[in-house]
């Protein structure tokens, strides 16, 4: 294992050929991906605060939504409509769009395989139903917390793996290099916090500094979370987007990524069916 010496103090370097920061749905199946396409387990590794600590394992609503492309009856739907559809609300990438629409279906039966029972009938029929502003039956669901039990099939799934998961890392910076007039990102910089004096010694805390080198650096933490100074985002969910933007990340649509109507006392997101039949709202706050 390489090392690397900084001011007498020698820092053991680890190699992967991914790293995924972030432990939550799209982070865990990132990973399985990666080893089904044929990427060594044992080359990927994924860093998080707390396994188990982040959103999909801890948000619900009255019908938690999985949003899909409709296979239900005779309706007819297709990958273009449903990016067009993404696009027309604004504040999206009409290429991002497309992607997800396309590998939409790939995704809900690959979590079928997984064991998330979403609701079919005897014929064997995936059914959907409309939510908000929906033109079509895409949505399905198996509850209040659908996103829970994708990431408990998906952490599953991965246990049967070699992937590493390196749990209580909190990743503090990522190394970039410029390569000509290109910069990137090879690497980053993570304390394990669970090793941490709580006496604030310099020296537990240099000890406990460690250094990844990668090919590909995913950023799987979600949304803005702990970005800005109002959330609607538990507490316990950070959010690492500032990673992003140390390292020179542009931002676009900061206006529409914080939260709509919501409560910041109680932390939640109101649901969109009370946003289409609420025709006007009063403000009463006089601060």
């Amino acid at each position: 294992m390489p090392k690397l010496k900084f001011n007498s103090h020698k820092f053991e370097v680890k190699t992967y050929y991914s790293l995924i920061i972030g432990s939550g749905a799209a982070g865990l199946n990132c990973a399985l991906h990666l080893v089904e396409e044929g990427v060594p387990s044992k080359r990927i590794g994924i860093l998080t605060e707390k396994l188990g600590g982040g959103t999909s394992f801890n948000t619900g609503s009255d019908k938690q939504t999985y949003y899909k492309l409709s296979i239900t009856g005779d309706q007819e739907d297709s990958p273009y409509q449903m990016a067009q559809d993404f696009f027309k609300g604004g504040a999206m990438h009409g290429d991002i769009a497309l992607i997800e629409s396309n590998n939409s279906l790939r995704e809900f039966f690959h979590l079928v395989q997984l064991g998330v029972p979403f609701p079919h009938d005897k014929y064997g029929g995936y059914v959907g139903y409309k939510t908000d502003f929906d033109p079509r039956q895409r949505a399905t669901s198996i509850g209040p917390l659908t996103s829970q039990k994708m990431s408990e099939c998906l952490l599953d799934a991965l246990k049967e793996t070699s992937v590493l998961i390196f749990d209580k890392y909190f990743v503090i910076d990522l190394i970039t290099v410029f390569d000509g007039n290109t910069k990137k990102i090879i690497g980053l910089i993570a304390i394990n916090i669970e090793n941490l004096s709580k006496t604030k010694d310099l020296k537990n805390i240099i000890e406990n500094v460690k250094i990844f080198l990668a090919n590909n650096i995913i950023l799987a933490t979600g949304g803005p979370a702990g970005l800005y100074k109002h959330s609607v985002y538990p507490k316990s969910q950070w959010g690492s987007l500032g990673l992003a933007i140390n390292a020179g990340g542009i931002l676009q649509n900061l206006t529409e990524s914080q939260f709509g109507l919501a409560s910041t006392k109680f932390r939640w997101n109101l649901s969109g069916s009370y946003q289409q039949v609420i025709p006007r709202y009063y403000s009463i706050d006089q601060t």
